[in-house]
């Protein structure tokens, strides 16, 4: 358990998940981009607006230069400062949940509306982002009950049931048979062959 525990994917968003704000930035950046470039810039953003307030003003031309190699540059920075001035405007509070706009994927009942959320409201926070809200910013046992479709949150949830809960944990069906050594070593050899680090 040694090796598969130093075998821990390293993701932002656990990093800054003490700031659900931060969380949501961290993904708008990491969607649909490889987080060795996305990671980045994140830093630099923060370092030039280190809060809501701070990015709701940025200059949209200044944020769309910093964000232009990572794609989608006008529509990233338009969302970011969305982002920033409606968790200003309508923050989110615990207990108070927002309908989700997008749809999640059950083996059982196919597509079906993404659960409520405090997030679910924000510009630009679909299940990726409300994957990650889950997992890293609600706390107690609401990890358990996330089913992303991300490979990188997979792989995190599959290392976090098999250290947590020792338990086998797969994104359709959730949590499964108790883990044994081979499913260790399996674990342990992919998370160190591939590392999960952004």
């Amino acid at each position: 358990m040694t090796e598969l525990y130093q075998a821990k994917p390293i993701l932002i968003q656990e990093h800054v998940s003490a700031d659900s704000w931060k969380v949501l930035v961290a993904v708008t950046l990491l969607n649909k981009t490889a987080g060795k470039k996305s990671i980045p810039v994140f830093f630099e953003i923060m370092n030039h607006w280190p809060t809501p307030a701070a990015l709701a003003q940025a200059p949209l031309s200044l944020l769309k230069e910093m964000v232009k190699d990572l794609g989608l540059g006008e529509v990233r920075s338009a969302r970011l400062v969305a982002l920033s001035q409606t968790y200003i405007s309508d923050p989110p509070l615990p207990g108070k949940l927002r309908p989700s706009r997008g749809k999640v994927y059950s083996n059982e009942e196919g597509s079906v509306p993404y659960p409520p959320t405090p997030v679910s409201h924000l510009p630009g926070c679909g299940p990726y982002a409300l994957d990650s809200y889950r997992i890293f910013c609600v706390g107690g046992d609401e990890w358990k009950y996330v089913l992303p479709r991300d490979k990188e949150l997979v792989k995190y949830l599959q290392w976090k049931w098999a250290i947590q809960e020792y338990r086998q944990w797969d994104p359709l069906h959730g949590p499964g048979d108790t883990i044994d050594l081979k499913y260790v070593r399996t674990m342990t050899a992919a998370l160190t062959e591939r590392p999960v680090s952004h």
